[in-house]
């Protein structure tokens, strides 16, 4: 594997980059009549993104730039602005082509509070289903703005096409599936499907699926009555709503250490399934959450690829297994 010219990674260590940058931050704080009162920090660099921060008389800003695979966050962001503003981070400004992004910091995030309070977790995912509902008859706008779709119909065949591509890569590559392997994954297939059709017959739209929610996604609102509000929307899709909470739930698993039936964990599930009742009785929302957790994971595979299609060698051995795990597990009981 050889690094492309103008790697991200090594574009953004780069002199040149950072002028490229400053240029950019120094004409939209013009525009806003913002004095920058000091000089940008540190790249905070991953194969992912790159972060600045940006000191102002208003306070300290964010720079960002994503990796090619998740350019888009920077459009999604401002459409998710206009559709949602109280839900999100709005950014100062964007530059759609860049993919580049400015935006005021909001303070602590709710990772900085005790992690192990479920209400502090029922919280996160109450709020963003309250941001899925305002956002979910804006697909088209979404899509638009670049937001890509991962429909539960089309899991099964996804997962088919994606088995094409890891075998076929040479042996020593880190996204490489040897034909057993490839096998076990394809004879889950008809479950996957099964999965799917489940989750379509229960009649809850499709929505946002944040795939990377967590505490420290979420800032600490001003006042306890209002909205959290989310950012880092790179690993999103348009999928079924209720996949967003793959990663909250193995969140909770990893760091309390307990088994799934652990009643904190049922309680802010159990908060978040109530808030689409309006669709169907709790008892079959329950039903359908591990087919919608299960599609989490794909979708969490969805979002590692799209990103290690542009990573650099020691990115690709580092990540990409976890890109496999979760096609290997797909079928695995999340709960």
């Amino acid at each position: 594997m050889t690094v492309p010219a103008q790697h991200p990674v090594q574009l953004w260590a780069s002199a040149a980059w950072r002028s490229q940058i400053q240029m950019w931050i120094t004409q939209v704080l013009e525009t806003f009549n913002i004095a920058q009162t000091g000089p940008l920090s540190d790249p905070r660099i991953r194969f992912w993104s790159a972060q600045v921060t940006v000191p102002t008389d208003h306070g300290k800003m964010w720079f960002k730039e994503n990796n090619p695979g998740q350019f888009q966050e920077a459009s999604i962001v401002a459409a998710l602005a206009e559709i949602a503003p109280d839900h999100v981070v709005s950014p100062l400004a964007i530059e759609p082509t860049r993919g580049w992004m400015i935006s005021p910091d909001h303070g602590a995030t709710l990772a900085s509070l005790d992690s192990t309070d479920y209400a502090l977790w029922a919280r996160v995912v109450t709020d963003f289903a309250a941001l899925q509902q305002q956002v979910a008859p804006h697909g088209k706008k979404l899509a638009d703005a670049g937001l890509a779709l991962m429909e539960p119909k089309i899991a099964g065949n996804f997962v088919s096409n994606q088995l094409l591509l890891h075998t076929g890569l040479p042996p020593e590559h880190p996204l490489h599936l040897d034909a057993e392997s490839a096998d076990r994954i394809y004879a889950a297939v008809p479950r996957i499907e099964a999965a799917a059709a489940q989750l379509n017959a229960l009649g809850v739209p499709l929505s946002l699926d944040h795939n990377d929610l967590h505490a420290n996604n979420a800032f600490i609102p001003g006042a306890s009555t209002d909205p959290l509000r989310f950012f880092d929307f790179g690993d999103s899709y348009w999928a079924h709503p209720f996949s967003s909470l793959y990663v909250p739930v193995g969140a909770m698993l990893e760091s309390w250490n307990v088994p799934a039936d652990d009643p904190r964990i049922r309680r802010v599930i159990a908060s978040y399934l109530q808030r689409w009742t309006g669709y169907a009785p709790l008892t079959e929302l329950r039903e359908a959450l591990e087919p919608a957790l299960q599609l989490g994971r794909l979708n969490r595979y969805g979002s590692w690829l799209r990103l290690l299609i542009h990573a650099d060698d020691a990115s690709m051995e580092e990540y990409g297994p976890h890109a496999l795990h979760c096609l290997r597990t797909i079928t695995d009981p999340v709960l």
